[in-house]
């Protein structure tokens, strides 16, 4: 994997974090989720008029995707409820490079090496030790774990599904334009039915929080699909999950989380895992 990749993929993961600690701070997840959505689709109307339309190839995989990522939306705004953001994130994100490792490598027969087989195994290890110790801490929650952990397995079913439709594209950035505006549909017709009468107060206060974020993940998930299309997608997926770390970090800083010597040490596991994707 290229220096380039890897930087581009770090940067990627930052923006993720970004974006999933606005969805944590505000009072109703299930609404700034929806806001989120409708602000990275309202970002790419900027841009579609400019791109080529995606191959026709593509197109099955754009619309089960985005029903895929319905069911990974509302765990998010659910998950949120009620536990710290490193916890649940961290088990949300931590799960999957493995996950993901073992479907592309059964079902599309990817060879990632020794080396990148050391770079997931070490870049969730980072994540684990990072879930263990906020369940030290006493943030075990029964019902955002299990959602946490049921999204674990999403984000492994739409990271394969986007690594097959992004590469039958031609533009992995037209393919990520797209796949946002489909999107924002299904969560946001969920969000207006189960908060009818409270979405557009809310958005009056933090619209600006939704469109910050919806770039945010916009920019994030695009610079992911281009890297699928350079380099193996297990390896794309757990450079991925270093979101946890500056996720971790931000929920300090924003949302007044503790900072323990577990933690640490669990980013000392993601760079070391970092350094064994790039041999």
């Amino acid at each position: 994997m290229s220096t380039l990749i890897i930087a581009a993929m770090l940067g990627s993961a930052v923006l993720h974090a970004i974006w999933n600690v606005i969805i944590k701070g505000g009072t109703d997840t299930l609404i700034e989720t929806a806001m989120k959505n409708c602000g990275g689709a309202f970002a790419v109307l900027f841009v579609l008029p400019f791109l080529p339309f995606p191959l026709p190839a593509s197109w099955p995989y754009l619309g089960v995707v985005a029903f895929i990522h319905l069911g990974y939306y509302l765990c998010i705004a659910y998950a949120y409820r009620g536990t710290d953001l490193s916890y649940v994130y961290t088990i949300m994100r931590g799960s999957a490079p493995l996950l993901t490792a073992l479907m592309t490598v059964l079902v599309l027969g990817e060879t990632i090496g020794l080396s990148g087989w050391m770079g997931v195994l070490l870049l969730s290890g980072g994540v684990l030790v990072l879930a263990v110790d906020s369940l030290r801490r006493g943030c075990f929650v029964l019902a955002p774990t299990v959602l946490a952990v049921g999204n674990a397995f999403i984000i492994m079913a739409f990271t394969v599904v986007d690594g097959i439709g992004v590469r039958l594209a031609g533009s992995a950035v037209s393919y990520a334009c797209w796949e946002f505006l489909f999107n924002a549909i299904p969560i946001t017709a969920f969000t207006l039915y189960m908060r009818r009468g409270q979405v557009f107060r809310y958005v009056k206060k933090r619209w600006y929080f939704g469109l910050g974020g919806g770039i945010c993940s916009v920019t994030a998930y695009g610079i992911s699909l281009w890297a699928i299309t350079k380099a193996p997608i297990a390896e794309v997926a757990a450079l991925r999950e270093t979101a946890v770390v500056f996720g971790a970090l931000m929920a300090v800083i924003f949302l007044k989380e503790k900072m323990t010597l577990p933690r640490l040490a669990a980013v000392v596991l993601v760079v070391l895992g970092a350094a064994a994707l790039k041999i």
